[in-house]
C-alpha cells in the first residue's frame, strides 16, 4: 500500500505530467503519483470544502509522527515546508488550503484528527501530523 498526500484549494495549481513534463522535481510536484480520478473524488467528496484537489506527489505521502528525527519524518518536514512554500505563491492573505494524507483507498474514511495552522505562525519542528489528519492551513 501507499500513502498518499492531498491538498484542497480554491485556486488552480499547475500539474505535473510526469509522462510529458522533463526536469520535474522528482521528490515533490503537484501532479498524480500513486491516486486516480476515484481517490481524488473520494477525498474531495470525504475530507475537503474546496473546488480543486490535487495529489501532492512524492513517492510517500506527508505523515509526521515520532519519532520527529526518523527518516520519514524529517523528509515529510522538508515537503511541508516545499508545499507551504508553494501555496504562498498562489494564496492571497485570508485565504487557506486543505492538507489530508491517508492510504490509497482510504480517502472516504473517517478523519482521525483535524488541525487548524496559520502559515505566518508555523512552526514545522514542533508539529505532529499522522495519517487520517485533516489540516487547514490558513495564509
Amino acid at each position: 500500500m501507499s500513502l498518499a498526500s492531498y491538498i484542497g484549494t480554491n485556486v488552480k495549481i499547475p500539474q505535473v505530467d510526469i509522462n510529458e513534463d522533463e526536469g520535474y522535481d522528482e521528490d515533490f510536484y503537484v501532479g498524480q503519483c500513486f491516486a486516480d480520478g476515484t481517490c481524488l473524488y473520494s477525498v474531495q467528496a470525504a475530507q475537503f470544502t474546496t473546488a480543486h484537489v490535487y495529489e501532492i506527489s512524492s513517492h510517500w505521502g506527508i505523515e509526521i509522527v515520532e519519532p520527529f528525527d526518523s527518516k520519514i519524518s524529517l523528509e515529510s518536514k522538508e515537503k511541508l515546508r516545499r508545499l507551504l512554500e508553494l501555496m504562498d505563491s498562489y494564496l492571497a492573505e485570508g485565504d487557506y488550503f486543505e492538507l489530508y494524507s491517508c492510504w490509497i483507498g482510504e480517502e472516504g474514511d473517517s478523519r482521525e484528527h483535524a488541525l487548524t495552522l496559520e502559515m505566518k505562525d508555523l512552526d514545522i519542528h514542533k508539529l505532529e501530523i499522522p495519517e487520517k489528519t485533516y489540516v487547514l492551513i490558513k495564509k
